[in-house]
């Protein structure tokens, strides 16, 4: 009697890790001369060993919050053999009100680096030097709301 598991392949699994190593350090960029013992520095070598000891999803999500610490997590969900995960920068807001970018991936890691690869593509005025830096742009005529009660 054959035993019933499902194991995934194993090349699959190692291009899959293989990928999202390579979507990882190109969001991650060039160390730029980071100390070791700030806080950059060790969030820095935070991934490296995540990345070391395979744990993708968590490397994903310590990227989120070094490159884009204004966005947040705002849902993940596993629908149909992929995963969905969205990106916001206001988690209180209701759906229908919030600017929130989404992802998909049969890899949940991956689909978080893809949503974080949008979010960064969608920061107004940010260089990428200024985003490693955490440095926050003005916010821009589109963002400004009227309240009046006329």
């Amino acid at each position: 009697m054959a035993a019933l598991t499902t194991r995934p392949d194993v090349p699959e699994r190692a291009q899959l890790a293989q990928t999202t190593t390579a979507m990882l350090t190109a969001l991650l960029g060039d160390d730029e001369g980071v100390s070791p013992l700030s806080a950059r520095g060790r969030r820095r070598l935070r991934i490296a060993r995540l990345l070391e000891t395979e744990a993708r999803i968590d490397a994903a999500l310590e990227l989120v919050a070094l490159q884009l610490p204004r966005w947040s997590l705002r849902r993940i969900a596993y629908d149909d053999g992929e995963w969905h995960c969205a990106l916001s920068q206001q988690r209180e807001l209701p759906d229908w009100l919030d600017h929130c970018v989404e992802a998909r991936h049969a890899d949940l890691a991956l689909a978080i680096l893809h949503a974080a690869a949008e979010a960064r593509r969608l920061e107004p005025g940010i260089s990428p030097t200024d985003a490693r830096r955490g440095v926050q742009a003005e916010p821009g005529l589109a963002d400004l709301l009227c309240c009046d009660n006329f």
